[in-house]
């Protein structure tokens, strides 16, 4: 689920794109409102997932603009089961929708926000009609405008036909992999590198690939010498920030670096940046990796040869201004990456700043990123390998726990971690990356997990965080 902040951001920053539509609060006890919603959710699950967010609405007195509005009294709050009974009414195959609320930071007016899954195997068809809002046994896609429409062109139809092959792809990926771990024989992974553990000199010993020669110790040295570059320019940035500032990310941080191995250069800067913009088109979260915002102090820029963009600028009129939405990041054209990120648990209401790694959070964020990995390599190379380091730091004395309420029953509070921070390492092919993310993340993550008094990170929790990630659109 995305957090509170990544909800307000698309209440604040209304702006309707294919995997984000805008609604007025509907009354879902009447069928008019029913077959809005329902409309608007096939057409989103057809485009691959996304969001419905409910209670905006357009005003004329500022141009046409998306405004928030208050719910009207004879509407009670929605429940996920209202949600999904008006939409499953209408949709075949029927769907599972999350539902999550959010206050809007400048009215205090609470939202509604309907999560819409992706990875549909067959298109999904309306099953009955309401005059005037949706037509029976049709199906419907997300049209620029953006608007929800019957695809006409061969174009479109094939469009919603990929989406459902590569989710029946994934489906097949998944069988075999149940198939094959449940005889005891894992699927053939990526070793991953406790660096905290060997040390940042003695990784070119140990990184390899799926049996392949370790990489060159140039190579990996060249990626270190990138991050610590890129470390540097950060700290020159928040140099003159109040030393309390959440831009510093005092309490922790994750690091992400990656480099793609063998591949021809961007040609420049710009076609750097023109990569890296499509391959942000795919959006799992609403704060993804690598993220490119158009406010002109947020926006890329060429230092030393690098794209960079860093969003801890002190700025009015800011939004969501916490060490998780302060990221600094840079981009070599050569094919180096680098990203730093304070962590969500600390942004959280209810959660104590500092206190916890929440159990399922480095899952997306780390798997978010190499999928972003393996979508940017391909627009170097057709299936370059690439290697893979990251670094959580600020872990000392924070425990295993749970940012999700209903969770936290579950969770053991002795699970602590007595180290200041950890190194992990993986290489893979983008291929790989995209295919057996699963298998890569589950060995690349463990040491992690483990520092918090010897967890052991289960598989089948990794299989299902992915599954949910990867059926998000922003």
């Amino acid at each position: 689920m995305p957090t509170t902040a990544e909800l307000q951001i698309l209440l604040e920053f209304p702006v309707e794109k294919l995997t984000v539509e805008y609604k007025s609060w509907l009354k879902l006890d009447e069928n008019p409102g029913r077959a809005i919603l329902a409309k608007a959710a096939i057409a989103l699950a057809n485009e691959g997932g996304g969001v419905i967010v409910l209670g905006m609405r357009e005003d004329n007195a500022q141009g046409g603009a998306l405004g928030s509005q208050a719910r009207p009294e004879d509407i009670a709050r929605y429940s996920q089961d209202d949600i999904n009974a008006a939409i499953n009414r209408y949709a075949d195959p029927q769907f599972h929708c999350e539902l999550a609320f959010a206050n809007h930071p400048g009215t205090n007016l609470e939202h509604a926000f309907v999560m819409v899954p992706g990875g549909m195997i067959v298109p999904v068809m309306s099953v009955r009609g309401c005059d005037g809002v949706i037509a029976p046994q049709k199906c419907y896609v997300r049209k620029p405008g953006p608007r929800s429409e019957e695809p006409f062109t061969a174009e479109e139809w094939r469009g919603v036909m990929e989406r459902c092959i590569a989710a029946r792809r994934e489906s097949m990926l998944d069988a075999i992999r149940i198939i094959v771990q449940g005889h005891g024989s894992p699927a053939p992974a990526p070793v991953a590198i406790d660096a905290g553990q060997v040390g940042e000199q003695a990784a070119p010993e140990h990184a390899q690939d799926h049996g392949n020669p370790a990489r060159p110790v140039e190579r990996v040295a060249a990626l270190v010498e990138f991050e610590r570059a890129a470390l540097d320019r950060w700290n020159q940035l928040i140099r003159d920030l109040p030393a309390d500032d959440d831009a510093r990310m005092v309490l922790g941080r994750y690091e992400i670096s990656f480099e793609l191995i063998d591949v021809a250069a961007a040609a420049s800067a710009g076609e750097l940046r023109r990569r890296m913009a499509v391959a942000s088109q795919v959006k799992l979260t609403g704060w993804g990796p690598f993220v490119q915002l158009s406010r002109r102090e947020f926006e890329p820029r060429i230092v030393n040869g690098n794209v960079e963009a860093w969003l801890g600028e002190p700025v009015a009129d800011r939004m969501a201004r916490d060490s998780a939405h302060c990221d600094y990041w840079c981009a070599n054209p050569s094919g180096r990456f680098f990203l730093l990120r304070g962590y969500d648990e600390d942004t959280i209401n209810g959660v104590e700043p500092g206190s916890i790694i929440d159990i399922t959070l480095p899952i997306w964020r780390v798997g978010e990123a190499l999928l972003y990995a393996s979508r940017i390599a391909r627009n170097f190379a057709e299936n370059p390998r690439m290697s893979v380091h990251c670094r959580f730091r600020g872990l000392n004395n924070r425990r295993l726990g749970a940012v999700d309420r209903m969770r936290r029953f579950f969770m053991d509070d002795t699970r602590i971690c007595h180290d200041a921070e950890v190194e992990l390492s993986t290489a893979a092919t983008a291929a790989e990356m995209d295919d057996n993310l699963i298998e890569i993340l589950h060995p690349m993550l463990g040491p992690l997990y483990e520092r918090f008094n010897f967890f052991e990170l289960p598989l089948e929790l990794v299989r299902a965080e992915v599954g949910r990630m990867r059926g998000n659109r922003f």
